[in-house]
């Protein structure tokens, strides 16, 4: 095929980073030697593709998605860049790229500064790649060195402003305060001291028809007042108290609260306070010290009052969506004659509206009458037929035998885990004897190194379940647990901690059925079909 039958398009990148760099990286830099290029060697530029501020550890990058779209339809059969890291920083994807995608669409691929021409093939690509791989990371490294200096020296260097703050036009690494969302923040604390939950605040000012943060957040405040009146989303009780918990608002910069699990990663995990960086009086405040103080306080207080004054229901805790698997939660309901207590699915509760689970609701009063008059039948039962050596070999024996399928399990994938190591160290010096080709060596790793991943994960979940019951195993005191029923049969108000100690837990599904799961099996001595609840 001739030059004069390629259509080009031609791919500019620039990340953040390079963007701090000289000219020579620029847009327009990488336009003018491709077009340089393209001359020479006559070839015709159908489009440019470029995209500006996005990094090379990823292709969620909208003009290199338009490319993929315009080679999908015909439009594109070549596609030059100025080099390798344009295209991407990251190895495998990159070369996933060059030596799958391109190659399965019939694409030549041009990388002029590396000299790389995908009709010719260069053996030196995958160094290239791997090259390009090792400056992401050390990139990242620096990066967090860099941002993590200016941290502890109070700037701020989130994308968006803190709620309640907007970023100063004159300097974006300081916050100034936010005359619109700042007062609705001094609100939360106000209100919190006067004694109201954070599930009531939630619903005030959802009702107020306030946005939610994640709907007003902007660097500036640009079309703030439009997002006064629609999209408002829903305030949570969660955000309220994130909100009425936070430093910030002391006029106290708290940064580095969470962190990514690695640099081609965007999963964080939050850290500890004691990693966190905390710089003191580094903006206005919106609320001071007392007010604060009063409100932290009073959240403690309101956390303390519903564990020593709340009902705490027999059942509660235990009662589980057979379904989705999540809890049932159990409301207050005050009457003009008496107060009345209903159960509901909280996933339902949450997510009715998109159609997800059932309510599942049911009087928990009688409910618990219900239980309460079954588990005192169950008792009964067990004591009368109970035979405590043939309980606990059966027990030992079904905790031994789990035991044992668990350890084979675990000696299996570590025995894979050993295979595919080595297999990847096989490969590796197969790559530098030249045995495989790099297209070769970059599928066939890839594909194990995402097999070892998969390993990693059943070994640590099996490692866990293996540990959990042991303790199951140990803690299997079937004389223990008959004094516990003994306890249980004796009390006329028995307890909820009693019941978590009897009960693992109580499934009731979408017709109202219900099943009870003792701690131990003791199912052999009663018939689970003889609970009736009144509806």
């Amino acid at each position: 095929m001739t030059n004069d039958k390629y259509l080009v398009g031609a791919y500019e990148r620039l990340s953040k980073e390079d963007d701090k760099k000289d000219d020579s990286s620029s847009i327009e830099s990488q336009k003018m030697i491709i077009e340089s290029f393209a001359k020479f060697n006559q070839l015709e530029i159908i489009k440019h593709y470029s995209d500006d501020g996005f990094t090379g550890s990823n292709f969620n990058r909208p003009a290199f998605e338009a490319l993929k779209n315009d080679i999908e339809k015909g439009l594109i059969n070549c596609v030059v860049v100025k080099d390798l890291s344009r295209l991407g920083r990251e190895l495998y994807e990159t070369g996933g790229y060059i030596e799958e995608y391109f190659l399965s669409k019939q694409v030549r691929f041009i990388a002029i500064n590396d000299g790389y021409d995908s009709n010719v093939g260069d053996a030196m690509l995958g160094i290239r790649l791997s090259v390009n791989d090792l400056y992401l990371r050390d990139t990242s490294k620096k990066i967090r060195s860099s941002f993590d200096a200016k941290r502890k020296k109070g700037d701020y260097i989130g994308s968006f402003a803190k709620y309640g703050y907007q970023k100063d036009p004159q300097n974006p690494k300081h916050l100034i305060i936010d005359p619109i969302t700042s007062k609705i923040v001094k609100q939360m604390f106000e209100w919190v001291v006067q004694g109201l939950g954070t599930s009531t605040i939630a619903h005030r000012l959802t009702k107020a028809k306030i946005p939610i943060p994640s709907i007003y957040k902007k660097e500036d405040r640009a079309n703030h007042q439009n997002k006064l009146n629609d999209g408002f989303g829903i305030w949570r009780p969660q955000t309220v108290k994130n909100i009425v918990s936070d430093q910030m608002y002391l006029g106290h910069m708290v940064q580095s609260r969470w962190k990514k699990l690695s640099y081609n990663s965007k999963k964080l995990i939050e850290l500890p306070p004691s990693s966190w960086i905390i710089v003191k009086n580094t903006h206005e405040p919106i609320i001071d010290q007392a007010l604060f103080d009063a409100a932290q306080q009073e959240l403690s207080k309101y956390h303390k009052y519903r564990s020593r004054h709340e009902k705490r229901f027999l059942f509660q805790g235990l009662l589980k969506c057979k379904e989705c698997g999540h809890n049932l939660s159990i409301s207050t309901r005050k009457t003009k004659k008496n107060i009345q207590h209903w159960t509901q699915c909280n996933y339902y509760s949450k997510y009715s509206k998109y159609g997800m689970c059932t309510s599942h609701r049911l009087n928990y009063d009688l409910l618990e009458k219900d239980l309460l008059k079954f588990l005192k039948f169950a008792g009964k039962k067990f004591l009368e037929d109970y035979n405590y050596e043939c309980l606990l070999n059966e027990s030992m024996q079904i905790c031994q035998k789990k035991l044992v399928e668990l350890k084979n399990s675990l000696n299996k994938v570590q025995r894979e885990i050993l295979k595919k190591e080595s297999m990847l160290t096989h490969l590796y010096e197969d790559r530098l004897d030249e045995i495989i080709s790099v297209k070769q060596y970059i599928l066939m790793s890839k594909k194990i190194e995402n097999e070892l991943s998969d390993l990693a994960g059943k070994k640590n979940e099996l490692t866990k379940a293996m540990f959990l019951y042991k303790n199951d195993c140990l803690d299997n005191d079937i004389e223990k647990y008959k004094q516990l029923i003994k306890d249980f049969m004796s009390f006329k108000f028995p307890t909820n901690e009693l019941m978590f100690q009897l009960i693992d837990k109580i499934e009731i599904d979408k017709d109202k059925n219900i099943e009870v799961f003792f701690k131990v099996n003791i199912s052999k001595y009663i018939d689970m079909d003889c609970i009736e609840v009144t509806r």
